[in-house]
């Protein structure tokens, strides 16, 4: 203990009780998940490029992930290139469907940071971008896209449903509209996989990207699944591991835990959406839900409190005991208002007054119903002394 104290590492503080809501962020490794990856993490420790006893059982058990995946997800286990999360899979996307010369390029003006700005590094080396606008509840505006794709585009990519206000694209539509012109699509599935019945043979995609932290599966461990593997450009180059689309020795435990989030969080939707909508309908001090006439993720629910500086109602709710975010948590550093909310409309003032909250497989009617009453006196107490 001494050397430990020595080395300014200590034993780290535990998370206070609170009620989570914020899976949109991450979600807690379910049980399932948890139960596959033990073995992989103890006794099955080996790594899966060796021809020995350990690393055939470690082998074993990536193979079996990569055709459960395949299988919940509508693809072929050869289409399934385990990454480490989905901003890895939305880069490779982007950079393996681009390629060289430079080309034009058509991209939801609400795509995620992984696709977004790997998208922007492209435009400033030369290649032409057309960002397609949304309507005011942030669907994509299908007549702009039309014209947009054009024969000869390098890509297209629209996310399958967004991590700020969880509204959902039609994807299928807008692949077909990309056959027509011979133009391969990405979409981020991250999101969507968590909670819709995701079909990536249906959807018409060329590529889909996938986080397993996203459904109660463990971090670090993603997917990009592709129509035809041959055609991804490596971002990571070594030992040729996932058929050459991703070197580094795999992460067993955590494609077991991936595929075992996956499995167990398929037809759970309807209980969440139950949650969202009961949440919705007993907030309290004047919240409106944002893109509420949309298609939307079945756990998810973006509120706008005028007049409220959004970081200062997570901080309150915060210290009420509900985890809940400012926006998304990926840009939650970030003073600037999300793309996304100013993309469909919203004053930069009204997009910095708005929260997520996001519904897990595990959560209560009384932690909805605890929410709603707690987040309804924070804002009369902002209201009162804490104006934008």
């Amino acid at each position: 203990m001494a050397a430990r104290e020595a080395s300014g590492v200590g034993t780290p503080d535990k998370v206070p009780d609170m009620i989570y809501l914020d899976h949109a962020a991450t979600s807690p490794l379910c049980d399932e998940a948890r139960a596959a990856m033990e073995p992989y993490l103890t006794e099955r420790f080996g790594n899966a490029s060796e021809p020995h006893a350990a690393g055939r059982a470690a082998r074993e058990g990536l193979q079996a992930a990569r055709a459960s995946i395949a299988s919940l997800l509508g693809a072929a286990p050869a289409q399934v290139v385990f990454t480490s999360g989905g901003s890895e899979a939305d880069n490779q996307a982007v950079f393996a469907l681009t390629g060289r010369p430079l080309g034009r390029i058509v991209v939801s003006a609400i795509e995620h940071p992984a696709v977004r700005e790997p998208v922007r590094e492209l435009e400033r080396q030369g290649f032409e971008v057309d960002w397609v606008g949304v309507d005011s509840s942030g669907v994509i505006d299908l007549d702009a896209f039309h014209r947009a794709v054009r024969p000869g585009d390098r890509m297209a990519a629209v996310m399958w449903a967004n991590n700020v206000t969880g509204v959902v694209q039609p994807v299928a539509e807008l692949a077909a509209i990309c056959a027509e012109r011979g133009v391969p699509l990405h979409t981020d599935a991250v999101q969507a996989a968590a909670s819709l019945p995701v079909d990536f043979a249906a959807s018409g995609a060329e590529t889909m990207a996938l986080a397993a932290h996203k459904m109660h599966g463990p971090k670090g461990v993603g997917a990009l699944i592709a129509r035809d593997p041959a055609r991804l450009r490596p971002l990571i180059w070594g030992g040729g591991q996932e058929g050459g689309s991703r070197s580094g020795t795999e992460n067993v435990a955590g494609v077991v835990g991936f595929a075992a989030a996956l499995e167990a969080v398929r037809g759970r939707s309807d209980r969440r959406r139950a949650l969202r909508d009961r949440l919705e309908q007993r907030v309290g001090g004047g919240l409106t839900p944002v893109s509420a006439d949309a298609d939307r993720l079945p756990g998810h629910s973006l509120l706008l409190a005028e007049g409220i500086r959004s970081d200062l109602l997570v901080l309150s709710l915060d210290q009420a005991g509900f985890a809940v975010a400012a926006g998304s948590a990926c840009a939650s550093g970030e003073s600037e208002p999300s793309h996304v909310l100013l993309a469909q409309g919203m004053t930069p003032d009204q997009a910095r007054s708005v929260i997520r909250v996001s519904i897990g497989i595990d959560t209560t009617e009384t932690e909805v119903d605890g929410f709603a009453a707690a987040v309804g006196e924070c804002v009369e107490r902002l209201r009162a002394g804490a104006l934008i």
